[in-house]
């Protein structure tokens, strides 16, 4: 009778528990396998591939493929494109310290569909740009829906829904953006040769639109192996406790400001991707030109390009769920030096499949590693708060590179110095990175 009513009592205690009804308490059949993941979840994996292919049309990567016709509809030169690029993207980033938030607040489906639409919308108004006000206010909105809203939406719900399996899971979502990279330059090279860029931008906004949104509600549904927070997220009838199993603390953003390693290391592993990548895509019209390269043949790179993100987010992804993302991020940076010493030292037929190879690793591994790492030290019950101060520094990273690379290049002081320049950011960053996660432990 006494083992009993100790086993009710228990019983009664668990059920009243708030830790007992946190979802984040919920266990997760260990070890689980890469396949029988897959399996079980495709459906918002699909959700976030989804939404990291189509963000490509606020992409630097994308944009740029069109930058000889934007500048000679304007007549502006290289330096002129990134210095307007560059204020547009920064207008962006300062308005997602708001927008971010969003993702705390509004359902899953609902701002997936806003967010996906705006940038849809905004695509086909940038068709019709004809005056420096219209191609600023165009970009301001391409970049804040897609490279912003668009990448921010998908991680978050990806590092919020599952915690033993985070890693993997923002990896495999991650893979849309090398896939939407690796078939775009050389569509986009062909279709030119046939139809005006303004058409474009005006067909492909449709086909994202027609393809993702009316599945939203299915690939959006809670499935049975996340282990994280809530069906959306976070439920308006649910009690948080400040102390969870997976997260012993849940930060807000007043916290993390006053933390020494969001400044020292956090704020680096998402500024160097951002500036490295997105300054030389924009400008690798002019990469080409400058080591001889045809453009045709320097857009065929981008299947080494694609390969290997895949490898480096799949790898990231398996090394994140191991080791923790703690142990790993530093170290993600380190592509970004090798690609730029590729292309600096290489030959044309060596140097520049090399440096597709490792700008490939660069682009896979940072963004996986990057979301995990912050609800690793942060919690995720305000993970969209958080997140939304990572946004304005990748956006600024990606605004300020284009406009520096750009008046470089105005300037005429040659490949050597733009690629030095990026080699001596990445290297730096990633040795303070990794001396400061060493200290720093997540509480």
């Amino acid at each position: 009778m006494v083992s009993k009513s100790k086993a009710i009592s228990s019983k009664s205690q668990a059920k009243s528990s708030p830790l007992a009804r946190s979802p984040s308490a919920s266990a997760l059949p260990m070890p689980i396998s890469n396949w029988d993941f897959i399996r079980a979840e495709w459906r918002f994996l699909t959700f976030g591939m989804a939404m990291a292919f189509w963000s490509s049309l606020g992409q630097t990567f994308f944009i740029s493929l069109f930058s000889v016709q934007i500048r000679q509809t304007l007549d502006i030169s290289h330096g002129d494109f990134g210095t307007y690029y560059a204020v547009a993207t920064t207008a962006s980033a300062l308005s997602l310290i708001w927008l971010g938030k969003l993702a705390d607040t509004i359902p899953l489906e609902r701002l997936a569909m806003v967010v996906l639409g705006s940038l849809c919308c905004s695509a086909i108004l940038f068709s019709q740009v004809s005056s420096l006000g219209m191609l600023v206010g165009g970009l301001f909105l391409l970049r804040l829906f897609g490279q912003g809203m668009m990448t921010h939406v998908s991680t978050t719900a990806m590092a919020r829904r599952y915690v033993s399996t985070r890693g993997r899971a923002i990896s495999i979502a991650q893979l849309g953006q090398p896939l939407s990279e690796s078939i775009g330059p050389v569509s986009i090279v062909a279709l030119l040769a046939f139809f005006d860029w303004r058409i474009l931008w005006i067909g492909l906004p449709i086909i994202a639109f027609c393809t993702l949104a009316p599945f939203l509600r299915h690939l959006t549904k809670r499935t049975r192996l996340q282990d994280g927070e809530g069906h959306n997220g976070l439920t308006s009838d649910q009690s948080w406790p400040e102390k969870t199993l997976f997260s012993q603390r849940q930060w807000r953003r007043s916290e993390v400001l006053r933390d020494p390693a969001f400044w020292l290391a956090l704020i680096w592993l998402v500024a160097v991707p951002s500036f490295v990548l997105t300054g030389l895509l924009f400008h690798q019209i002019y990469l080409a030109e400058a080591k001889g390269v045809a453009l045709a043949k320097w857009t065929a790179g981008y299947v080494f390009y694609a390969i290997f993100a895949v490898i480096g987010s799949l790898s990231i992804g398996q090394l994140i769920d191991r080791f923790s993302a703690h142990k790993v991020a530093a170290h993600t940076l380190l592509p970004n030096s090798l690609a730029c010493l590729a292309l600096l030292f290489g030959s044309v037929e060596i140097g520049v499949p090399l440096f597709f190879i490792f700008f490939g690793l660069a682009s896979g591994m940072p963004y996986a590693t990057n979301a995990a790492l912050t609800a690793e030290v942060y919690g995720t019950r305000y993970l969209g708060e958080i997140k939304a101060m990572f946004l304005p520094v990748a956006v600024f990273a990606s605004a300020l590179s284009p406009m520096l690379m750009g008046w470089m290049i105005d300037a005429d002081l040659g490949l050597d110095a733009l690629l030095w320049l990026n080699i001596s950011f990445a290297f730096g960053a990633q040795i303070l990175a990794m001396l400061v996660l060493h200290y720093h432990k997540p509480l």
